[in-house]
């Protein structure tokens, strides 16, 4: 399990399918739903900030999230 980076709570609203997503992610990888959610965030930002490679490719995954 990564390190805790702080202990602000941040939370948010999802239907029931999106909750039973995460529960079960958080349960394949044998980590918290907290941590599931620190790890997605953490991933955008960086994904933000130029530096998630494509494993594949090499090209930088840009998440864009406008709709």
């Amino acid at each position: 399990m990564a390190d805790c980076h702080g202990d602000i709570p941040c939370s948010t609203k999802v239907d029931s399918s999106m909750r039973g997503f995460l529960e079960d992610e958080a349960d394949r990888l044998g980590v918290t739903k907290a941590e599931l959610h620190r790890r997605v965030l953490d991933f955008y930002r960086r994904s933000r900030e130029d530096e998630t490679p494509c494993p594949h490719c090499a090209e930088d995954i840009d998440i864009n999230l406008r709709s």
